[in-house]
């Protein structure tokens, strides 16, 4: 089975608890679904800092979006300087975008 990949852009700082626990749900919830290997950089970064400079984490994250299929944007993304980073780098590098509203996971 070749299951599409799907990068899962969400905004970490703020409240990084609360963020990681939406990421996980929405991740949890894809994946029942048994069609996308969501990769989550909040999940596979986690050993890193949300604090001070972001420069090696995005640098990881950009290359983690570099293997995915898709970019799917949830959260408040407008507000994410990790977020737009991604984004821009989607657009940039041809990779299809979905900005999906929580409670709609396709």
């Amino acid at each position: 089975m070749n299951l599409k990949t799907v990068y899962i852009a969400h905004p970490l700082r703020g409240n990084v608890q609360e963020n990681t626990e939406r990421v996980t749900s929405i991740c949890k919830d894809i994946a029942t679904k048994g069609e996308v290997i969501p990769l989550s950089p909040i999940h596979a970064f986690g050993f890193m800092s949300a604090d001070g400079d972001q420069t090696q984490v995005m640098e990881y994250c950009l290359n983690l979006l570099s293997k995915a299929n898709e970019l799917w944007v949830f959260g408040d993304w407008e507000q994410s300087e990790g977020c737009l980073i991604e984004i821009d780098y989607a657009i940039e590098n041809k990779i299809p975008i979905q900005f999906i509203g929580q409670e709609k996971i396709a």
